[in-house]
C-alpha cells in the first residue's frame, strides 16, 4: 500500500516523521517524570527549571527547539539537546520503521517495539533505570498481537518464550559467572529483561545480532567517553548499556532479516 502511488508514500513518510517526533516529546517527558517521582498521567508540561507552564506552541515537536535556539522562553535557561537529537532521531526511525513493514499490522507492532526502546533509553540515560513498567507493557502489547493478528497457538507461546529466553537466560548465566569473578556487577538486571522484551519482537536470531550490534556500540561510546574524561575531567562518566541495546535492536529490525540472510548464502 506503501508505494501505490508517489503522492501516498510521500504522505505515510511525512505522516511517519510527524508521529515520530510527537511520540519522541511525549516519552521524553513521561521519561523524566519517571525518574522525578512526578505522575506521568497528571499535571501540565512545564519547564523544568523555572517551573512555568508551557503553552501548546512551546511544545512543537523539533520547531520550538529551533525557534527558541535550544532556550527556555520564560527563563532562558538552555534546554538539554537530548529531547532535540531525540525527537528527530526517532522521527527517522519512523520513517525508515514504515519503509521496512509498509502499512501492515506488523509495522504498528514495531512502531510500539521502537517508542518502548525510546523511553527506557531515556530513563536509562537519566537514572540508570530501566522501568519495569514499561517492560510488562511491551511484553502485553506483544502477547496481544500473538493473539490477535498471528492467532494464538502453543506453537506460537512456545515460540514466543524460546524467542525471549535464548539470549537473555545464557547472558543471564554469563553475567552471575562474571560478577562472581570480578566481585563487582557486570550488567545490571534491567538490561537482561530488555533482551528478553527484543527477543519477543525480534526472534532469537535477530536478538542475537542485535546483542552484537550493541556490544560494538557500547565499545565506541566508551572509548569516545573515556577519551572525553582523560581531556575534559578527571570525573567517570557513564553510560548506560540500555540505550546500546536499543539501538543494537532498531539496527537489526531494519536490516537484520537481510543481513541473516546474506551470511547463510555463503554457505
Amino acid at each position: 500500500m506503501l508505494f501505490l502511488s508517489p503522492g501516498i508514500t510521500a504522505y505515510c513518510l511525512i505522516l511517519a516523521f510527524v508521529l515520530g517526533a510527537v511520540f519522541a516529546s511525549f516519552l521524553g517527558c513521561m521519561g523524566w517524570r519517571i525518574c522525578n517521582g512526578e505522575s506521568v498521567l497528571k499535571g501540565r508540561s512545564h519547564c523544568d527549571s523555572c517551573g512555568h507552564v508551557l503553552s501548546a506552541h512551546d511544545l512543537i515537536p523539533i520547531i520550538s527547539y529551533v525557534k527558541t535556539k535550544g532556550r527556555c522562553a520564560y527563563c532562558n535557561t538552555q534546554i538539554s539537546p537530548m529531547n532535540f537529537y531525540g525527537e528527530v532521531i526517532l522521527a527517522v526511525v519512523f520513517v525508515l520503521t514504515t519503509l521496512r513493514f509498509d502499512i501492515t499490522w506488523k509495522l504498528v507492532l514495531m512502531l510500539f517495539f521502537v517508542c518502548i526502546l525510546y523511553l527506557v533509553s531515556v530513563t536509562d540515560i537519566y537514572e540508570q533505570i530501566i522501568p519495569d513498567g514499561a517492560l510488562f507493557v511491551a511484553v502485553g502489547f506483544r502477547i496481544a498481537y500473538w493473539v490477535c493478528v498471528e492467532g494464538a497457538s502453543w506453537n506460537g507461546a512456545l515460540g514466543l518464550l524460546l524467542d525471549g529466553f535464548a539470549i537473555s537466560v545464557p547472558l543471564l548465566i554469563l553475567v552471575l559467572i562474571m560478577e562472581k569473578i570480578l566481585q563487582k556487577e557486570a550488567m545490571g538486571g534491567g538490561d537482561i529483561k530488555l533482551l528478553f522484551v527484543t527477543g519477543m519482537y525480534l526472534g532469537w536470531a535477530q536478538n542475537l545480532l542485535a546483542i552484537f550490534f550493541a556490544c560494538i556500540i557500547g565499545i565506541v561510546i566508551g572509548m569516545v567517553q573515556m577519551k572525553k574524561q582523560t581531556e575534559v575531567s578527571e570525573e567517570s562518566v557513564y553510560f548506560p548499556f540500555g540505550p546500546a541495546i536499543a539501538m543494537g535492536a532498531v539496527v537489526s529490525m531494519l536490516f537484520g532479516e537481510q543481513m541473516i540472510g546474506a551470511y547463510l548464502s555463503l554457505f
